[in-house]
């Protein structure tokens, strides 16, 4: 039987954790193997209040990914969203070192290693940095600079950053789950892989993700993403106004509700009633037109936050292939058409569809799965994850050394582990009872900075609002989790162990290595 080569990637929401586990297939894409849902609390517009309550779903969902794959997950690549995300631009320049003014590699290298150096306010770090575009000394932009004629080389960076504080208490998360972080993303800066093609981000468009607690958009312009915000509002608060506006409802019935029955648009709602059983007790019935009312006053709300990142972003008229809506909020029904007439910009609602085969694109339909794939294709592009073997005892034992196809190098073996909004103002009038509605019964359950090249005259930068460039999380951390020798015999080996299992996350040294 062939060996396949997994890649795992952690979707952690403000309602619940998405554990993916893919492989890779031919053509170049990957294989779902399963994707798997655990409702969780603790997770306030994605920033962690309580790491045991979410531990312990992500401990839940792992389980559960590992009885359906058969194999032992201990690592895996995640994506962090919430307010304390955010994007930043640095603009610097570096002399053409050639005498004929050609510039070469050499020069490209040269100003990337300037901005390797760029420094950033104390609280935050860098996640990823990259190119938006490159200028001659004349002003003109250069798609690719190598070859080209000036005597300097300028360039525009992206730098993507995260507050180190609730970076840290994330990934105190997955310390406490037993899961080693490969690579930790920006999910605004990951959510198009499975969604827009190269022609949509060379046009123009505008990614729109809208979870329970947070809406993420991503903005990509001649081919290159150049703007991420994070807006700390989403479906709990269209929910927390449907139970406001009916304080009858129970909190459990609303989701359902919303899903089943709820629109964005009024105007496009049927005229009936529909009747919300608590168990085997009828409850006063509501007026789908009501019900619209409200879902539509918050959505319109979302909407306008969104075009107004767009607008301040300055790509308000960039773009030429729209906007595209995808997480869980985007399955209600109408939104496309609510955002369309709020943005005056073509809208669609998307799933995960690109870089995914045939025969899983059924088990990742919903929109509400779109960040999960879009990471599995973020890791694919770095490597497999090693992952462990599980026997008929369901114990997992040591980790099949992976294979990655692309370069054939073994990733290491080692030890597997193992281990068991409130909304803003609710929504004011509604429409009056229709007359003769048609009526639908239902009930409702639970829902289930450095040296300057010797070749450049550009000053060493200081920036006092961008982060220090850290490596991508975890790739080189072979410390975070693997067995350090520090004192020899059992007594040695105990006090190893509780020390590395109460160490303390905010406590730590500059490298984001415990």
């Amino acid at each position: 039987m062939e060996k396949k080569s997994y890649i795992v990637a952690v979707d952690v929401g403000s309602s619940e954790v998405v554990v993916a586990v893919g492989s890779y297939a031919e053509g170049g894409v990957i294989n779902i193997e399963c994707v798997v849902a655990e409702p969780t609390e603790g997770v306030t517009a994605g920033l962690v209040d309580n790491n045991q309550i979410v531990a312990s779903a992500l401990i839940r969902a792992r389980q559960a990914a590992e009885q359906q794959v058969g194999v032992a997950i201990t690592d895996a690549y995640v994506s962090i969203s919430g307010k304390f995300v955010r994007c930043a631009r640095y603009t610097d320049h570096v002399f053409v070192e050639d005498v004929e003014n050609c510039i070469s590699q050499r020069d490209i290298n040269a100003l990337r290693e300037r901005m390797e150096n760029v420094k950033a306010a104390d609280g935050e770090i860098i996640m990823d940095f990259f190119p938006i575009n490159y200028k001659s000394d004349m002003g003109v932009e250069m798609k690719n600079p190598e070859g080209s004629y000036s005597k300097q080389l300028s360039s525009t960076y992206n730098f993507i950053l995260c507050e180190r504080s609730a970076k840290d208490r994330f990934r105190r998360v997955f310390l406490d789950a037993g899961i080693k972080i490969r690579g930790m993303y920006a999910s605004a800066a990951v959510v198009a892989e499975s969604v827009v093609n190269s022609d949509e981000k060379q046009e123009g468009v505008a990614v729109v993700d809208i979870g329970s607690g947070v809406t993420d958009v991503a903005i990509y312009y001649g081919g290159v993403l150049n703007y991420i915000a994070s807006i700390p509002i989403g479906g709990a608060a269209v929910n927390n106004d449907i139970r406001h506006f009916n304080g009858y409802i129970p909190a459990k019935t609303v989701e359902n509700l919303k899903k089943r029955y709820g629109s964005a648009v009024v105007s496009l709602t049927p005229d009936e009633l529909i009747q919300v059983r608590k168990g085997s007790r009828a409850i006063k019935p509501i007026p789908r037109l009501n019900l619209a009312a409200v879902i539509e006053a918050r959505m319109t709300d979302i909407a306008e936050y969104v075009w107004n990142e767009i607008r301040e972003a300055g790509f308000a008229k960039k773009l030429s292939a729209g906007i595209v809506l995808t997480g869980g909020v985007a399955d209600l029904k109408n939104v496309a058409d609510l955002f369309n007439r709020v943005t005056g910009q073509e809208t669609r609602v998307a799933c995960a569809e690109i870089g995914v085969s045939t025969e899983s694109l059924e088990k990742v339909s919903s929109p509400n799965f779109t960040l999960a794939v879009s990471m599995l294709l973020r890791g694919a592009k770095v490597g497999a994850c090693p992952v462990g073997v599980i026997h008929s005892s369901a114990q997992p034992v040591e980790r099949e050394p992976m294979v990655h196809p692309h370069n054939g190098i073994a990733a290491s073996a080692a030890q597997s582990a193992s281990a068991a909004g409130a909304g803003i103002g609710a929504a004011q009038a509604a429409p009056a009872q229709p007359t003769q509605p048609r009526t639908v019964n239902e009930s409702f359950g639970a829902p289930a900075a450095g040296e300057t090249p010797a070749h450049s005259t550009a000053q060493t930068l200081t920036t006092p609002n961008i982060a220090t460039p850290e490596p991508n999380d975890y790739e080189d951390d072979d410390d975070f989790d693997d067995d350090v020798k520090r004192s020899g015999g059992l007594f040695g080996k105990i006090t190893n162990w509780f020390n590395d299992a109460f160490r303390n996350p905010d406590v730590g040294d500059d490298d984001d290595n415990y």
